[in-house]
């Protein structure tokens, strides 16, 4: 890709509406798969994933989505644990017709049972750690239909995953025919309450072109990402610019710092207070 063309995609402020695509949120990853097929998306989790690839678990696993809850706007959970799955199973989420409501794969199960319980949520996405810190509390949840598991299979079984809710077939549907002023997410609060009324599919792609401009952010961006959870906002950034975001488990600076060196970031995203040694190629700390 072109450096100009590159370019192109970051708006000079005040006109970013006039660069938003048509249709729900999930058009965004639909539009990297088409522009940039087989740049790498997102790596981490052992897993290497280029757009095209991306794209394509979405509408799988949208399809698995549908057939369990329906395409109705109903609210699924889903763990932002930092990595490709949780990519993956958030754009599915709204591909398959319904609201995403991202949770910290860090909550314990008293504030998680509260969370799930301050708003009708249907399906439940967890990290393997959460569904063990949570099972006794997750049959008493009103509403509550269905438990999936973002990364792994449980012991002795029993709990769908994402990965085999995904090996069904394709959801054959057209982003841009969808209403983008219907809600599209949630976001809670720490302590487990429903932080805003939610926001529509129009404003968090708005945000995601707003963020993109502000980092920075471009086709040839590499982020490097140590977060403890997926921030939303980061990644619907980067897959509006098309850039590659790799995740790092480790706060540790000189870990940090050699992952840099290793992939090449442009970009850091890390919890604010740890210092990067001097050394640290230039990478944009947010």
């Amino acid at each position: 890709m072109s450096t100009a063309r590159n370019i192109s995609r970051l708006p000079l402020p005040g006109t970013e509406h006039q660069h938003l695509p048509v249709g729900s949120l999930d058009v965004l990853p639909m539009l990297a798969a088409a522009t940039w097929p087989d740049r790498v998306a997102l790596h981490g989790d052992g897993a290497t994933v280029t757009f095209a690839d991306l794209d394509r678990s979405i509408s799988r696993l949208a399809a698995g989505f549908r057939a369990l809850v329906g395409g109705e706007g109903s609210t699924i959970a889903v763990a932002a644990q930092p990595g490709p799955a949780f990519a993956v199973a958030y754009y599915a989420a709204l591909r398959s017709g319904n609201v995403v409501a991202p949770i910290s794969p860090r909550l314990g199960a008293e504030v998680l049972d509260r969370l799930l319980r301050s708003v009708p949520v249907r399906a439940a996405v967890l990290t393997h750690s959460m569904y063990d810190r949570s099972r006794p509390l997750l049959g008493g949840i009103p509403g509550l239909e269905q438990v999936l598991l973002l990364d792994r299979p449980a012991a002795g079984g029993g709990v769908p995953t994402c990965a085999e809710l995904g090996s069904r077939g394709d959801l054959l549907v057209e982003p841009r025919d969808r209403d983008e002023t219907t809600l599209a997410a949630i976001a809670f609060g720490g302590s487990g309450h429903a932080r805003t009324a939610g926001r529509s599919h129009h404003a968090l792609k708005l945000e995601a072109v707003r963020t993109a401009t502000a980092h920075g952010l471009s086709a040839t961006a590499v982020a490097l990402n140590a977060l403890p959870h997926y921030q939303p906002e980061h990644l619907n950034a980067a897959i509006w610019a098309g850039a590659t975001q790799v995740f790092c488990a480790s706060q540790d600076p000189v870990v940090l710092a050699r992952e840099t060196e290793r992939c090449r970031a442009t970009h850091c995203y890390r919890l604010p207070g740890e210092h990067l040694p001097v050394t640290m190629p230039r990478a944009v700390a947010s």
